[in-house]
């Protein structure tokens, strides 16, 4: 019975001289090791092993540890952590060779086995880099006189080619600095007295938990990496190597497209839009056994990967080209992007993708989909709760039935509950009761309030209290303020909120209002760019009968956009929905 797990603690003899033949297999990221941790590892080596010639008792030094997939009495091993560490050892050996010709035939023998002409065997490398490096590697680092020629060489060299030669180029001068005493001794406590852990398995997915937890000098492994290796391994299962050197470029330009974050964070989109619940196992696990293209790998990518893909970058960019409506859809997207949450982002997705020749069918519904997020948002919806509103809108958008009218998806069709519930919140504390959402919520306000002529870049940002929070107590905010518990009503809420550029003097945020208007709501001169601010500034005083509509106004805006029916206990907004009609 094979063994689950093994991890043993070997000298770097034993590992590179038979016992193992590593793999670095193509779903691993290309070499990206700097001269920076090159050079901590070699620093790190040879005062060990100076330290080891002064106190020989104390000579063992352990270098981490390697993740493998690797089967038993097997010598091939797949690496899934330990591939910089790895690749910077055989450099290093390459450029002790170049180093030692005295010691040529014993090092060689750690970066490749001889085979015997007569007998027609090939030599047989301790290392194999991923497929596309490996002849570059096998020529230039483990062959004979490579290392000379690689660090010699003026060509252009990029990604992991470039870390090849700059990392060569840097041992190769750190050994010749050594004295000929040290330089033997490296090679010497290198290859008996240093020592790393292999773990290994037969199985990717445990490989994968096991580097999750040790994780230390390796670049982090991800489940895409993971679901790379099986998908295109099935389809040069099914369809040979062609076919899946042809799919694995596909990978690579999607993932290029849209960046390693995005493009992980894209499965587990996909994953939610077939759960449709909240992840309870890895998403190796849940999007091999939910996603139920993935036991066809090659139409998972064509129907499914690359389609959800093109939809997820223009809607996390907010930039979508159709012939009609398009500003209008990118401007919903900007604003759910601002969200602090993503669990809009699968029925966004899967609609995207069911409708996305359909420039008005898509504009109503992600109308309907920013009110519906941002009344999760401002009412503060738990995360179990929020899941499964979405899971079934999810629902409603798969329906066979479903023809794209948003006007039909009952989730974002808010009840007169819960468009009072948002109303509420709307018109209460949202400084204090909405830490993750005010600045949101400012910014969305203050761009329905201007006329859509310019676009504002909301960048360096905060919130100031016009009426301060801890006004002084001989100041004529008290005046106007003499009310404790009015005060305190209105220090929080929308009426008294207004966006700034980077604080210019934080001491000035109690100032009389004059002086505040002076300090804080303009620059060098020059009105602030923001209308909520400018309205502030125009003012000569702020008192409560003030306060009292400007909320109404600024409610009402919020109201008018997102269509809340302002029920009996806001009955006195209506006024203000009709005036801001006239707007």
């Amino acid at each position: 019975m094979a063994k689950t797990l093994e991890a043993h603690d070997k000298l770097i003899r034993e590992i590179f001289e038979g016992s193992y033949q590593f793999e670095i297999p193509d779903y691993q990221r290309p070499y990206a090791w700097t001269t920076e941790q090159t050079e901590e590892l070699f620093n790190d080596l040879v005062l060990a092993m100076q330290e080891a010639r002064a106190s020989p008792a104390t000579s063992q030094y352990f270098l981490g540890s390697i993740v493998l997939i690797k089967s038993d009495r097997e010598p091939k091993s797949s690496v899934v952590d330990g591939q910089q560490r790895l690749s910077t050892l055989t450099m290093l050996f390459a450029a002790l060779r170049s180093a030692m010709p005295e010691a040529a035939d014993d090092i060689t023998d750690f970066l490749y086995k001889k085979g015997k002409v007569s007998l027609g065997e090939r030599n047989e490398y301790r290392l194999l880099a991923r497929e596309e490096d490996a002849a570059f590697f096998r020529m230039f680092i483990q062959e004979p006189g490579g290392i000379e020629q690689l660090i010699g060489s003026t060509e252009k060299l990029e990604d992991s080619r470039l870390r090849y030669r700059e990392n060569a180029t840097f041992l190769m001068e750190k050994i010749a600095k050594l004295t000929l005493t040290d330089r033997d001794g490296l090679w010497r406590f290198l290859a008996n007295d240093c020592s790393l852990v292999v773990i290994s398995t037969p199985d990717l997915e445990a490989a994968y938990r096991i580097f999750s937890v040790l994780n230390n000098r390796g670049l982090d492994l991800a489940p895409i990496d993971i679901l790379k290796a099986n998908i295109l391994g099935n389809i040069r299962r099914i369809a040979g190597e062609p076919k899946s050197r042809a799919y694995a470029k596909i990978w690579s330009h999607l993932e290029s497209k849209l960046g390693r974050d995005a493009f992980g964070d894209l499965f587990g989109y996909i994953r939610t839009v077939y759960t449709k619940q909240k992840q309870r196992a890895t998403l190796v696990k849940e999007f091999q056994d939910s996603v139920t293209e993935y036991k066809s790998p090659i139409e998972l990518i064509d129907s499914i990967i690359t389609p959800f893909a093109e939809v997820w970058d223009f809607i996390r960019e907010a930039d979508f080209e159709a012939t009609e409506l398009a500003e209008q859809i990118n401007d919903s997207l900007s604003w759910l992007n601002r969200v602090d949450f993503k669990d809009w982002v699968p029925p966004a997705i899967l609609y995207f993708k069911k409708f996305r020749n359909k420039p008005a069918l898509l504009n109503e519904f992600f109308k309907a989909l920013e009110r519906l997020t941002y009344f999760l948002l401002i009412t503060r919806v738990g995360i179990n709760e929020r899941i499964e509103t979405f899971a079934t809108l999810t629902r409603e958008i798969e329906s066979v039935s479903f023809k794209g009218d948003a006007a039909s998806l009952n989730t974002l069709l808010l009840t007169p509950t819960q468009q009072q519930e948002f109303i509420d919140a709307l018109d209460g504390d949202i400084y204090r009761r909405l830490p993750k959402a005010r600045m949101a919520l400012v910014l969305r306000l203050e761009a329905l309030s201007s006329d859509g002529s310019k676009k504002q870049t909301f960048e360096h940002l905060s919130l100031e209290h016009v009426l301060p929070q801890t006004p002084p107590s001989e100041s004529e905010w008290m005046k106007w303020f003499p009310d404790e518990k009015e005060r305190e009503s209105w220090t929080h809420r929308l009426a008294n909120l207004v966006p700034l550029h980077i604080r210019k003097n934080p001491s000035a945020s109690n100032y009389n209002f004059g002086t505040k208007k002076d300090v804080y709501f303009t620059g060098k001169g020059k009105a602030s760019p923001f209308i909520l601010t400018n309205e502030a500034r125009a003012q000569n005083e702020w008192k409560p009968d003030f306060l009292v509509e400007r909320q109404k106004r600024l409610v009402g805006v919020l109201c008018k956009h997102w269509q809340l029916y302002l029920g009996p206990a806001q009955a006195e907004l209506s006024t203000v929905r009709a005036a801001s009609t006239e707007r």
